[in-house]
């Protein structure tokens, strides 16, 4: 709950009866989807939500009560999708679009030459740091940098089984967005009810192929 939203439930609960505050209580519980203000206005619970919340993305899924889910590469693209619904994108955009730095060392028509004896050596050594600080951020539970030092393990353990060559940015853009969001399912399908639920919406709505697409059929509007 961010600060503003925060000062305005405490100001209510303030000035509140004993009877409001109670029903501010079942709100915030989630047992119930409204929140009387008084003059008969009402603050509702949105029915589809995706924001950031600290470290975390809070999720409101067709009016359920709240929960939360990691802040990871794929809860990113998911954000981007959910809120640019029925819009085509191309997987390159959309890594640049969450990832901005991507534009800076691949270009849409990116080609990487073969790699002689000595760049493979530098990949090895790359491979060797980047698989060290993997280890580190699995043991201090930080999901979003596995994330991220996982895709770009990926890359250079191509480059050094293949030997280099041609290598499609947007091939290499749709497997990585592939695979966050695959992790992002992977930890909702373990979740309680509603996380499950949601999960079954990304899979049904959600496509990741060279465009990326969120197909909003049924009238949702993600908040």
């Amino acid at each position: 709950m961010n600060s503003t939203v925060s000062s305005e439930i405490e100001q209510l609960v303030r000035q509140a009866t004993p009877e409001q505050q109670a029903q501010i209580r079942r709100f915030l519980k989630g047992e119930t989807s409204s929140l009387a203000l008084g003059d008969g206005q009402t603050a509702a619970r949105p029915r589809f939500l995706f924001e950031k919340a600290g470290s975390q993305w809070r999720v409101v899924f067709d009016g359920s009560k709240e929960f939360y889910i990691e802040d990871t590469l794929g809860a990113r693209y998911l954000d981007y999708l959910l809120h640019h619904p029925n819009q085509p994108i191309s997987s390159f955009d959309l890594e640049v679009a969450v990832r901005p730095e991507k534009a800076a060392v691949r270009s849409r028509e990116s080609f990487q030459q073969k790699a002689d004896a000595k760049s493979k050596r530098i990949y090895l050594q790359e491979l060797e740091r980047l698989r060290g600080e993997r280890e580190e951020a699995s043991e201090s539970g930080n999901a979003g940098e596995v994330d991220r030092l996982d895709e770009d393990i990926e890359v250079l353990e191509a480059e050094v089984r293949g030997g280099g060559g041609i290598i499609d940015a947007g091939e290499r853009a749709r497997s990585n967005i592939n695979k966050a969001l695959a992790a992002v399912r992977r930890r909702l399908a373990k979740g309680n009810q509603l996380e499950v639920e949601f999960c079954a919406h990304i899979e049904r709505f959600v496509s990741v192929g060279y465009e990326c697409l969120y197909a909003q059929s049924r009238g949702e509007v993600w908040e």
